[in-house]
């Protein structure tokens, strides 16, 4: 009931944030991005008799990784109103070294930017999402298991856009992901996204 109300209170403010900005006559445009970073995890341990359930008995369980770093693709839009924005995204990677093996992560953010009128366009973004991981196990029939249900998940952080030329800007920005966990982890991960990436925007 809480993350409902959590995400619920999020759409809300989104949606009045909009509803403000368009009700002041703000200039409406959009953004469309696709970046590349890392993607640092920090999460809890598991217990041993877990991953011995899960995993067959002929394979070996990996050590617990309460730290694993991969790569990210990270990919979405933006539609601004004058400093504001609202952001729908989609990101991908991998976990090496842990008990799964990808993350499939959805979020909508609010957007704020500092500053329009130059070359460098400083920003600060918040925003609720899902995540969603699957094992790197498979089955004894060769399928893929199964992956785990959407967990919540709520983002923050900062960046800014870089102006180039022909509607093209370059994006750079860091955040943390914040959320919930596989069925055999305990507690809270936080998972630090440093990203660039290329901008195409519309007018």
């Amino acid at each position: 009931m809480r993350i409902r109300r959590t995400a619920a209170q999020g759409i809300l403010l989104l949606s009045c944030t909009c509803s403000l900005a368009w009700s002041q006559g703000a200039k409406l445009s959009a953004d469309a991005f696709v970046e590349g970073g890392g993607s640092f995890i920090r999460n809890t341990e598991y217990p041993y008799i877990t991953c011995q359930q899960i995993l067959s008995r002929n394979s070996p369980c990996p050590p617990p990784a309460r730290f694993s770093y991969s790569g990210r693709i990270f990919t979405g839009a933006r539609f601004h109103f004058g400093h504001n924005a609202v952001e729908a995204s989609y990101s991908y990677s991998n976990n090496p070294g842990g008990l799964y093996n990808r993350q499939d992560l959805y979020s909508f953010n609010y957007v704020r930017y500092l500053w329009l009128k130059s070359k460098v366009q400083p920003f600060a973004t918040i925003g609720l999402g899902g995540s969603r991981f699957s094992l790197s196990t498979t089955s004894g029939t060769g399928a893929a298991s199964p992956p785990y249900p959407f967990k919540f998940v709520w983002n923050y952080g900062g960046g800014g856009d870089i102006a180039l030329r022909w509607r093209l800007a370059l994006r750079l920005e860091l955040r943390d992901y914040v959320g919930g966990q596989p069925a055999m982890f305990t507690g809270l991960s936080h998972n630090i996204v440093p990203s660039a990436g290329i901008v195409f925007r519309f007018k």
